[in-house]
């Protein structure tokens, strides 16, 4: 991945010039020399935002590692009751 640094003076004199640029590079800004932020291109999601479910029950969870005969509902059952 091609990437810029860029102090962050610079990006306040030069913000349409940086955006523009974060389509094809990622923009590191730096504050006092340490990177401080990052300015990516919008439709580029990183791994962590990408859509969970809402939900995931204990059953899916264990989906492919139980014997195709087990039937899912005993499965919830006997898990409750425990």
């Amino acid at each position: 991945m091609i990437f810029i640094q860029i102090s962050l003076s610079d990006l306040k004199i030069n913000v349409g010039k940086y955006v523009d640029l974060a389509e094809t590079e990622e923009v590191i800004i730096t504050k006092y020399g340490k990177p401080a932020a990052k300015i990516i291109r919008y439709d580029r999601e990183p791994w962590y935002t990408k859509q969970m479910p809402d939900k995931i029950t204990s059953v899916e969870q264990l989906f492919g590692t139980l014997p195709g005969d087990v039937d899912l509902e005993d499965v919830k059952i006997e898990r409750l009751s425990e």
